[in-house]
């Protein structure tokens, strides 16, 4: 090649040589040059670079042909394709699924004409928001936009965002695309609706993020779409599972499940049998809870969501009592979360590893643990976790028989999860304000009131933690003489 492209060529093959995610965008005006560029990169990495075609293709091919590749090179002779006309339900496809590809240490050479060029960031953004390098090989200065850093990916949105601010621009982009673009095709359409519901639920936001999701879902089934369907389902479970809606998630899951005879997808499938598991185990049924999440695990091939899993497992181990085995798995979850770049992960397999010092009485490992996972939560905005978190370390103070200190993170743990209507998180704090206030000061009314909540959201959870607040309940009636209790109980 010329003499003018050696600068080109040695930023591209130091871009390659580390086995990460990259996204790498040639221009070129003839096609003499992809074929010495690709010669090139295909004589210094042989065993890692695969010729990727798209002409022709649906998004279900050109997304298993990515996902054959292990730590490779692909190079894209034809990335243009995806904007020619009769191709915009492919390019969408390809754009959202950018998250699931950035996971993956892959290196993208996508090759493109100059009139096609202009279009990349328009056509998709999601890709452009992440590109590690532009060259130029039809003239003779490059133009380089920074070494790829990889963002932390469960703080992005699906389009790239990584702070809340940035996140909402993104929705009011999609609102705006909504009205102008795609009105009028309905794989757009809902592919948007889907966009926007999981930016909302990025945001916590549960639920402008259900109403998007469910008008999503409406489309897709009404244009037959089993995969994007089976999807939309899986996520609203999510939604009722962090509000405490059980039985509602547990129906969504089980659609979602059922349509995997005709999707096949093994991920897909891992998160949906690790998402019933967690219900299961919510419901203290630990043994149909481990079957489900032993399966899941059998069938990820994502490391974030096998992390994940893992964190769920652990728990198990930590209610049985085997602490030692808890920790092993909260660690390795924790290592794989680290390694993932996941800060929701890592927040999570934190607090998840102070349980199991809690439950061994090293309270001063555990209270580490719980601050590092707060500060971590308290980054993403991660209310649901934050308010766990707060809970755990008031139980801590209590344990100390610090009751002010006890009460004060009950109360905030108390105050979060009302903001997000989690009725789980709202229960066990109102549960644990009540055993406070009966050990501080024998304030029964107070004691009663609380539990009288607790023992109601339990209530509507299924949850085992009936039986514990039955039983406080029963001990203050047993204190105080049946007449007093029901005059208390029936004024509060």
């Amino acid at each position: 090649m010329e003499a003018q492209f050696d600068d080109d060529l040695r930023l591209l093959t130091n871009a390659l040589r580390q086995e990460t995610f990259r996204f790498i965008l040639i221009g070129h005006n003839r096609y003499s040059l992809y074929k010495e560029i690709a010669a090139r990169i295909e004589s210094l990495y042989p065993i890692r670079t695969t010729v990727l075609r798209l002409t022709g293709k649906e998004y279900r091919q050109i997304a298993d042909d990515i996902t054959g590749v292990k730590d490779g090179i692909i190079l894209i002779p034809d990335f243009g394709w995806l904007f020619q006309s009769g191709n915009e339900d492919t390019c969408v496809a390809f754009n959202q699924r950018r998250d699931a590809f950035a996971r993956l240490n892959i290196a993208f050479v996508c090759f493109i004409e100059p009139n096609e060029f202009a279009q990349v960031p328009y056509k998709v953004p999601d890709w452009w928001s992440l590109r590690s390098l532009e060259l130029d090989f039809h003239r003779d200065k490059l133009e380089e936009v920074g070494s790829f850093q990889p963002a932390y990916l469960e703080e992005m949105s699906s389009l790239g965002g990584q702070t809340k601010e940035e996140k909402q621009t993104e929705i009011n982009r999609l609102l705006q695309q909504i009205d102008t673009i795609y009105s009028e095709n309905d794989f757009l359409l809902a592919s948007n609706l889907f966009q926007i519901g999981r930016i909302f639920y990025d945001l916590f936001d549960y639920t402008e993020a259900n109403e998007y999701y469910q008008k999503s879902l409406t489309i897709f089934r009404k244009i037959g779409n089993t995969f994007e369907e089976c999807i939309l389902l899986n996520n609203i479970s999510q939604i009722h599972d962090a509000i405490g809606n059980y039985d509602l998630a547990l129906s969504y899951l089980q659609q979602s499940l059922a349509l995997q005879d005709d999707i096949g997808d093994s991920d897909l499938e891992a998160s949906i049998l690790n998402n019933i598991g967690q219900i299961y185990y919510v419901w203290g049924d630990y043994n149909t809870a481990l079957e489900y999440l032993e399966r899941s695990l059998s069938l990820t091939q994502d490391k974030e969501k096998e992390g994940v899993t893992l964190s769920n497992i652990g728990n198990i181990y930590t209610h049985l009592g085997e602490y030692d085995k808890a920790l092993e798995i909260f660690q390795h979850s924790l290592n794989i979360q680290i390694a993932s770049r996941n800060l929701r992960g890592q927040g999570l397999a934190l607090n998840n590893i102070s349980q199991v010092y809690t439950s061994q009485g090293d309270y001063t490992n555990a209270l580490a643990c719980l601050h590092e996972s707060l500060i971590i939560r308290q980054r993403i905005g991660d209310k649901k976790g934050i308010g766990s978190n707060l809970n755990n370390i008031g139980l801590i103070h209590y344990t100390y028989e610090n009751y002010e200190n006890a009460l004060k993170y009950f109360q905030q743990s108390l105050e979060i999860n009302q903001q997000i209507d989690n009725k789980s998180g709202m229960a066990t704090a109102l549960l644990n304000i009540g055993d406070l206030y009966l050990d501080w000061g024998q304030d029964i009314k107070r004691a009663i009131s609380s539990l009288k909540r607790a023992l109601e959201l339990f209530k509507q959870l299924k949850s085992p933690s009936i039986k514990t607040v039955q039983k406080a309940l029963d001990a203050i009636r047993e204190q105080i003489g049946n007449e007093r209790y029901n005059e208390l109980i029936q004024s509060v």
